[in-house]
């Protein structure tokens, strides 16, 4: 890796540049807010589906003609790509808040006052990991600790502060937070 060095001039770059390509695609048709296999899965259905029923009623029939062959069989490639995209917004449409949904999304403040189960053998101010339980696969954070509070693993704590410099929260007792 040490033997690539780039230089990039950074300070001309524009910041406000509005999506092209692909990602403009996924914008324009609402595919940015559903999982992208699902997208290229129904848009291979559609556009399977009717590149062969056209190449089976219309294609098929000029075989004898090889260049209007292949130059109609172009065209309904295009066609049925095209037509298969739209097909694919109009249903995934109805389906997309579901996804939208599942797109949670924790930051630091929105975990504040949560509380979360002691994963290590100790927590100290050095080192510490808890387990955050979201109702998913769980998150398992980086903890620290004053030396009046004595956790170990299985004890229960609530974050109380993100420490943004050394990514790890504060934790204190359910007891302490309580009052």
């Amino acid at each position: 890796v040490d033997c690539l060095d780039i230089a990039i001039n950074v300070e001309d770059t524009a910041t406000d540049i509005p999506s092209s390509g692909f990602g403009g695609l996924l914008l324009k048709f609402g595919f940015n807010e559903v999982p992208l296999t699902l997208v290229i899965t129904l848009i291979s259905l559609f556009g399977w589906s009717i590149s062969y029923f056209s190449f089976r009623f219309f294609i098929l029939p000029l075989y004898n003609d090889i260049l209007l062959y292949f130059i109609i069989g172009a065209v309904f490639f295009v066609i049925s790509l095209i037509t298969a995209i739209y097909l694919t917004a109009f249903v995934i449409k109805p389906i997309r808040p579901i996804f939208t949904k599942l797109n949670l999304t924790h930051d630091h403040k929105s975990l504040l006052g949560q509380i979360v189960l002691i994963r290590s053998s100790i927590v100290n101010n050095i080192k510490g990991e808890a387990i955050y339980e979201d109702g998913g696969a769980g998150l398992i954070l980086q903890v620290r600790s004053d030396k009046a509070y004595q956790f170990k693993r299985g004890d229960k704590a609530v974050l109380l502060r993100y420490d943004m410099a050394n990514n790890f929260y504060e934790i204190i007792s359910i007891e302490e937070f309580n009052g």
